[in-house]
Parts: structure tokens; C-alpha cells; sequence
């Protein structure tokens, strides 16, 4: 059987559908936003597949397609950096190509770094109030952040590490 290779516009329109879907299925939700899912997982492999550009945004889109299914939004600038902006930097995992696990794992986390930080700025303006301090609603935002991004984040490295070691077709640079 012979497989047709996907141009990229249908490959991002069903690796988005299948992020979204997956993200609709949550290990664990937090109260107040944020979950456990693998909703990032098919961005990440967009992202190694077709560099940081595609990926970022791809990533973007998927954060504005997040608000029809659940949104949070307390304030413009948290919402902008929760959705487009943190989704956006999922993205950022294509700037490293995933010639092994180590590279796939190393592009993951730092992804997943700076989305969290993203989380947590926005998390701060959801915090702060008139008797916290910007710094305490900082660290109340980067606790509550750190509860299912770092669980998130682990999945995934275990998963993409797999995923370079043993389906390296998968995650291999498209030009």
C-alpha cells in the first residue's frame, strides 16, 4: 500500500483537530483552569515536523480554538496570554530538530517552559487583589501553574522521547 505524503495546510487542520480533541480529554482538571490532557502532543509533533513558524502558529490557532470549548478569562491581557500566546509556544518545540529522544525531550521542555511562564503572568493578574503583592500572586500563580504543567510536561517528554527513538518518521523534518 501505497501512502500519500499530506500537504501542510491538511496535515495542521487535522493534527489541530485531533489537539483539540485531545485536549477535551482531561487526566484531571484544576479549579480554576488549566488540566492534565495530551492536547499539546500533536502541536509538539507539528512543531518537529515543519519548524518553528508552522508550529507557533498552528499553536495560536489552537489557543483561539481552545476558547470555544473552555474558556477562563478574568482580564484581556490574561486572556490573550493563556490562549493564543501560551498555545503559541508550544511552537517553540520546532526550533530544535528531533534527531533523537534527548533533542525531542529538551524541545519539549523548553516549550513547556515558556508556556508555563506565560501561564503564570497571566495566573498573577488572576491572583493579585488589593492585599497581595504582585511577587505573592506571582508564586500563588506559579504553584497553582506548576499543579498540571508539570505533569503535562512529563507525559509528553516520556511520549516524544518514544515517539524520536522509535518512529523517527514521525517527527522527521518535512520540507
Amino acid at each position: 500500500m501505497r501512502i500519500r505524503k499530506l500537504n501542510v495546510v491538511t496535515e495542521c487542520g487535522m493534527l489541530l483537530a485531533a489537539a483539540l480533541a485531545l485536549a477535551n480529554i482531561k487526566l484531571f482538571q484544576m479549579p480554576s483552569g488549566g488540566s492534565v490532557s495530551l492536547g499539546v502532543l500533536p502541536l509538539l509533533l507539528l512543531s518537529a515536523r515543519h519548524g518553528l513558524l508552522t508550529g507557533c502558529a498552528s499553536g495560536f490557532l489552537l489557543g483561539l480554538l481552545m476558547l470555544t470549548t473552555r474558556p477562563f478569562i478574568v482580564h484581556p491581557v490574561q486572556f490573550i496570554l493563556d490562549y493564543p500566546l501560551a498555545y503559541a509556544a508550544v511552537g517553540l518545540a520546532g526550533m530544535i530538530a528531533w534527531q533523537n529522544p534527548l533533542k525531542a525531550a529538551a524541545a519539549t521542555t523548553l516549550a513547556n517552559v515558556i508556556r508555563l511562564l506565560l501561564h503564570v503572568v497571566a495566573g498573577a493578574i488572576f491572583f493579585v487583589t488589593g492585599k497581595d503583592t504582585f511577587m505573592q500572586a506571582i508564586l500563588a500563580s506559579c504553584l497553582y501553574n506548576l499543579g498540571h504543567m508539570l505533569p503535562e510536561t512529563a507525559i509528553c517528554v516520556i511520549i516524544v522521547s518514544y515517539i524520536a527513538r522509535n518512529h523517527q518518521t514521525l517527527c522527521a523534518r518535512q520540507n
